[in-house]
């Protein structure tokens, strides 16, 4: 993230598109309860749009494969993305399926809930993948979750590895997660709940975090950073283990705050760096996005993290 650099990282993203309607409210509802909300803010995401769009103001040159709808929200989504610059060539039209849809609730201490709709982005298939493979094969690092059909990622990864092309996996829902998927992911970026559910391991010490992520590594991922939220950031790789700490800030939405770090991270490690400096420069980038509201409209330019490092919180 150096405005220097003469050859702007290129990230390609697979994955999911969605528009989020953010209701704020006191608190999370519970079953048969209704009360008033504070407020409802349309915005774009979808962990894929969310990642695309965080690497695209840090400076990459970013190509995005998804699927959307026919409808008004496609429209705005595709606008959004070009505004940040954003390839939108491989970006196909579902015709019978809605662009995919979040309906989050955040409450007055930030925390949050989502049901998605999926919608369109169940539609993303290995022959949308394969014909964005240029983007793929000329990118630095290619990003998947899998909010989107598995097979969308899995022939993504294979495209990239036959190229020599980082490959970096969100693995999120994880019970989607294979042994084969984590074959092909060079790098792995889950939350302490994502990697109990894909390891069997306990998350509670520092230790427990330490095992779930050399087991991650035995299949096959070659570098972990977990992230832990307001426990920071615990990266693993052949270099061994590091620890960062939470950047500390008042959090108002934690919404794609960690799709904020995997964006950040794939470019830091697109230019270069080591594994724990690529994630202690995320972590300040998903520490920026929760001190705002929204996902997409949280996430910060380039020009802002640098202040962000000169002068410390923006105002």
């Amino acid at each position: 993230m150096d405005n220097a650099q003469t050859t702007r990282p290129k990230i390609t993203v697979v994955g999911s598109a969605n528009v989020d309607l953010t209701f704020r409210t006191p608190r999370l509802p519970v079953p048969g309860e209704t009360f008033a909300g504070h407020s409802l803010h349309q915005g774009m995401g979808g962990k894929g749009a969310n990642q695309a769009v965080v690497a695209a103001r840090l400076g990459a040159d970013v190509s995005f494969v998804a699927r959307v709808g026919n409808d008004g929200f496609a429209t705005q989504a595709i606008d959004a993305y070009e505004n940040d610059g954003i390839n939108t060539n491989f970006i196909r039209h579902s015709k019978d399926q809605p662009t995919g849809t979040a309906a989050i609730l955040v409450d007055d201490e930030a925390e949050n809930c989502i049901i998605v709709v999926a919608g369109a982005n169940a539609e993303l298939c290995a022959d949308d993948v394969r014909s964005a493979k240029t983007a793929i094969e000329a990118a630095d690092v290619v990003i998947c979750q899998l909010e989107t059909p598995l097979e969308a990622a899995i022939e993504a990864f294979k495209i990239a590895r036959a190229a020599n092309v980082l490959t970096m996996l969100t693995p999120a829902p994880a019970k989607l997660v294979t042994d084969e998927l984590l074959a092909l992911s060079d790098a792995c970026v889950p939350n302490k709940t994502e990697i109990a559910a894909i390891t069997g391991n306990a998350v509670e010490t520092e230790a427990d975090c330490v095992l779930a992520a050399q087991t991650l590594m035995q299949r096959g991922v070659r570098q972990v950073a977990l992230t832990m939220g307001g426990e920071g950031v615990l990266t693993l790789d052949h270099s061994g283990m590091s620890r960062i700490p939470a950047t500390q800030v008042k959090a108002v939405d934690t919404t794609g705050a960690g799709d904020a770090f995997t964006g950040a991270l794939a470019v830091s490690l697109a230019e270069g760096l080591p594994l724990s400096d690529a994630a202690s420069r995320a972590a300040i980038v998903a520490a920026i996005s929760v001190t705002r509201i929204g996902t997409q409209t949280s996430f910060p330019s380039l020009d802002e993290v640098n202040r962000w490092n000169q002068t410390g919180p923006i105002e």
